[in-house]
């Protein structure tokens, strides 16, 4: 009963505090759930959908053959393979308003019957009933289209089929859920057509002959055995090996790279969002540390006068950590609460740029035993704080002397007259520095975690060319590919009639086999421009250069030797260097011309050229003027992609919510620190009121001392990120197929996060300092 009393005293007397720790520990529960959410759901939906679906182990997708029974036979005879299905689809290029896709689209026959897609409602906030079978003229889009292109339904869609007109438009009937090709990360995207379309443009194509723009194609799902011990680059280079998969394939992927891809931008955010919210722990718990302190130091007299009664220090500290474990555990559980709705409110507005309406559930086992875990560290924390109660002396706590003797370790320090707003303020801050370590530590780690988003966010640019830079082998401005008649000196002739072509090298991309297992291959005239991280570019014909994850999947380093094989043949090669290219997650090797024609054939029509304009806004008009006079001729990209602009929205959308969670946490900590300040420093106040001291004044001198405190943590905190954030980042990258990451901001990008963090201390500090202006001249009447 007793503790039940001094318990419910203990939190009347110290609102306040336990207020400000409650929505602290709430924020960090609520980013948790909602991270934790999004995270767990996001890779279990996209499993259970390839699952359901009938997706295989391996993806190939094939060309050149007019029927797949045969090759899918061929396949399945196979003792490890359980099973091969089978998408017909037409490759394609594809035109929605005066935009051109940057890379093919698939056409892709409609069978709900083996292949049953979801569908959403047209504003994606849900789903439909799917369709028995669709239309004749009309196509489903993916559900990221909408970012990409700005699709809408009822927009038309221009696949050009073949030269001089052959054209198939079709009328966008809805969006479709693909957990296959849906994540606006992922360049080739998916329509669903009807059989009848299908066979349409089959004759098209038949017709068309030489003049023929698209190609009839097929994806085979194939599944391993259940139970099988093989890896997926193993499973690949058995299929390569047994089988005649190799004459027809264009491009595999496993399931683990496709779910990679899809899950990419959810994965780099919720690693982001992760390490925020460890961020925010830990700046609780240096509020929490000065919460403690503030509190132990105003019950100073009463737990003395306890402890003549019997209370032991272990009963008081106990009282204490119940207390504070009563807070925690109704912050973490609103917190908790309130998730349900956030992750559920992002999970609808990235339906865009996911392609998928990730279920909002929360996985309640999951975040039980991650706050389970907190809960236990921070009550830890609390019981090893409380061990100064075990210090309180009964007589000193009764007599006052304990106050004595923290005065007279108080350092003297003059007040001069002039700027004495300022001087006064450093007066009391030196001598009570121990009451602001926590509000330092919390601005030295919310500066550090904003001076990351920021670094990012510079990396990134303000058209995405770190992120570019990374997924290209090497730079270029405009880069074009003539796929029939077209030559290459027209194509110069019409980007030198807007500006002079400063320089330029021509880079290839066939598939080839590496120790068994299919890759993309950047092949390339110019050697020395690939992104190299080390060792050296790849000189000699008989050597290549690889990224870090092939480096690691084939288990070889610079100096090791490898074999690669293309359409003519195999041959072996040294690797020379380590370089970054993030396509394909980093599943893909570089070569010099010269070292692809021992094992490939060229044609004309594998090669595409990279310019390099001397006026580079002039761009967007040289790339519409290319569009224009050439059309489906001449394949066009440039160092972008559709789904970048959507990206960049969300990154914007990611650092806004941030610096929202920044401004509450600076808030919540000022609020906390200067209510158990102003009530430690009553007396104070009146003997500076009783002196002549206005209200005003002293509002400015509290003010300046959170201020001055920001200045050192915001200080500390950006020295910190210019050390740290760039590997922190990298570790979290490399898991997605960027290695390289080096953000390089400007000075303004550097500090701007220590200026933001000041001037909100100093902001909210002067307000929660209103506060001065109804101090009492009777304290001074107590002693």
């Amino acid at each position: 009963m007793e503790i039940k009393t001094l318990l419910k005293s203990n939190i009347n007397s110290h609102r306040g505090s336990i207020l400000g720790v409650f929505i602290l520990i709430l924020l960090v529960s609520l980013s948790l759930g909602t991270v934790l959410t999004v995270w767990n759901n996001s890779s279990r939906y996209v499993d259970s959908e390839m699952n359901r679906l009938g997706y295989g182990d391996i993806t190939a997708w094939v060309s050149g053959l007019s029927q797949t029974a045969p090759l899918a036979e061929e396949i399945s005879t196979l003792d490890e393979v359980q099973s091969v299905g089978v998408q017909s689809l037409i490759f394609s290029e594809y035109e929605i308003g005066d935009q051109e896709s940057d890379s093919e689209g698939q056409l892709i026959t409609y069978d709900p019957a083996h292949y049953p897609y979801k569908f959403f409602a047209d504003d994606l906030s849900g789903y439909r009933e799917a369709p028995a079978e669709i239309v004749s003229g009309e196509v489903y889009a993916s559900a990221s289209a909408a970012s990409m292109f700005g699709v809408q339904v009822g927009d038309s869609i221009t696949f050009p089929i073949a030269r001089s007109g052959g054209d198939m438009s079709f009328t966008v009937a809805g969006f479709y859920e693909d957990p296959f090709m849906g994540s606006s990360m992922i360049g080739m995207k998916g329509f669903l057509i009807n059989g009848q379309d299908h066979e349409e443009i089959i004759g098209m194509i038949e017709e068309s002959g030489a003049d023929s723009l698209a190609r009839e194609g097929f994806m085979l799902h194939i599944s391993q055995v259940y139970g099988s011990a093989l890896t997926a680059a193993q499973f690949n280079a058995l299929l390569n090996e047994n089988t005649s998969l190799t004459s027809y394939v264009e491009f595999t992927h496993s399931r683990e790279s496709i779910s990679g891809f899809m899950l990419t931008l959810q994965n780099v955010f919720t690693s982001l969002l992760l390490a925020f919210v460890a961020i925010l722990l830990l700046a609780s718990m240096a509020v929490l540390s000065h919460s403690i302190g503030s509190t132990i130091e105003q019950d100073y007299k009463n737990m003395g006068i306890l402890k003549t009664m019997g209370f032991t220090s272990g009963k008081l500290r106990k009282i204490q950590l119940l207390q504070y474990s009563i807070t925690t555990l109704y912050g973490m559980g609103v917190g908790l609460l309130l998730s349900i709705p956030a992750a559920g409110l992002i999970c609808t507005m990235t339906v865009t740029a996911t392609g998928l309406l990730i279920p909002s559930a929360l996985p309640a086992s999951i975040c039980l035993t991650a706050l389970a875990a907190i809960l236990l560290l921070l009550m830890g924390f609390v019981w090893f704080r409380t061990g100064t109660i075990r210090r309180i002396s009964p007589v000193n706590a009764i007599r006052g002397t304990w106050k004595k003797s923290q005065e007279s370790k108080r350092a003297a320090f003059p007040i001069q007259k002039k700027g004495l707003p300022f001087w006064l303020a450093l007066r009391q801050l030196l001598s009570g520095r121990r009451r602001y370590m926590g509000a330092c530590l919390a601005a030295v780690l919310l500066v550090f975690f904003a001076s990351l988003i920021g670094r990012v966010n510079a990396w990134l640019g303000p058209n995405g060319e770190g992120l570019m830079d990374a997924f290209n082998p090497s730079d270029l401005h405009i880069a074009a590919q003539p796929m029939r008649e077209t030559a290459t000196r027209q194509v110069e002739q019409t980007i030198e009639s807007y500006t002079s072509i400063i320089d330029s090298y021509d880079l290839a991309m066939p598939s080839v086999s590496v120790n068994g297992v299919d890759m993309t291959a950047n092949v390339i005239s110019e050697p020395e421009r690939f992104h190299l991280l080390s060792g050296q570019t790849c000189r000699e014909a008989d050597e290549v250069v690889l990224t870090e994850f092939v480096a690691a999947d084939l288990g070889v380093s610079v100096g090791d030797s490898i074999i690669v094989a293309g359409a003519l043949g195999s041959g072996e090669y040294v690797v020379s260097g380590i370089y970054q290219c993030a396509n394909d997650m980093g599943m893909n090797i570089g070569m010099n011309r010269e070292g692809y024609d021992r094992i490939g054939e060229e044609s004309p029509s594998i090669w595409c050229t990279h310019y390099f304009g001397a006026d580079l806004s002039l761009k967007p008009e040289i790339m519409q003027a290319l569009q224009d006079t050439y059309g489906g001729d001449v394949y066009l990209h440039e160092n972008s992609w559709p789904g970048l602009a959507g990206i960049l929205s969300a990154m914007q959308a990611l650092m806004i919510f941030l610096y929202a969670m920044v401004i509450l946490f600076v808030l919540v900590v000022t609020l906390l620190t200067a209510g158990n300040l102003l009530q430690a420093e009553q007396r104070d106040l009146s003997i500076y009121r009783a002196m002549g001291f206005s209200s005003g004044q002293l509002r400015c001198s509290f003010a300046l001392r959170f201020g001055m405190i920001a200045l050192l943590g915001s200080t500390l905190g950006t020295i910190l990120s210019a050390f740290l954030t760039d590997p922190l980042v990298a570790m979290l990258m490399r898991m997605e197929g960027i290695s390289n990451f080096s953000s390089q901001p400007d000075i303004f990008t550097a500090v701007l996060p220590g200026i933001v963090v000041i001037v909100l201390f100093l902001l909210f500090a002067y307000s929660a300092a209103g506060k001065i202006g109804k101090t009492s001249l009777a304290l001074l009447a107590e002693e």
